[in-house]
């Protein structure tokens, strides 16, 4: 019999998702600064294999339409940005609740590559 007096251990968000990387192979010139690509050219390019290590559930939003986007600038940098909800696992900490903080990070990276061959960074506004 599970532990009937547990909590889920777990929190869900919903975001906006947004990758970047460059791709000197797909740089181009002219007088058109960025191109936005049909998400259809996702399975013609490289992308990071990105999961989340602490994700129990995720799913991209499609109504109307899959909400992704992919965008190539003239440099070979793509955007790819996509519209998630992820369920993750958090160790909460309940010892003063109600008036606990909890602090529950997404943990990422890729599936495949090592952290030497694929580096994230969280990208700043400034």
């Amino acid at each position: 019999i599970p532990n009937l007096f547990s909590l889920p251990q777990d929190y869900s968000m919903d975001c906006y998702f947004r990758q970047y990387w460059r791709d000197k192979r797909l740089s181009f010139h002219g007088p058109i600064k960025s191109l936005s690509l049909s998400i259809k050219m996702l399975e013609r390019i490289w992308r990071p294999d990105t999961y989340f290590y602490n994700g129990k559930h995720s799913h991209v939003h499609t109504i109307t339409v899959p909400n992704k986007l992919l965008r190539l600038s003239q440099d070979g940098e793509i955007l790819y940005s996509m519209r998630l909800t992820i369920k993750a696992g958090c160790l909460m900490q309940l010892q003063s609740f109600p008036m606990d903080r909890q602090s529950c990070p997404l943990v990422l990276g890729s599936y495949a590559y090592s952290r030497q061959q694929l580096i994230y960074q969280w990208q700043t506004d400034d």
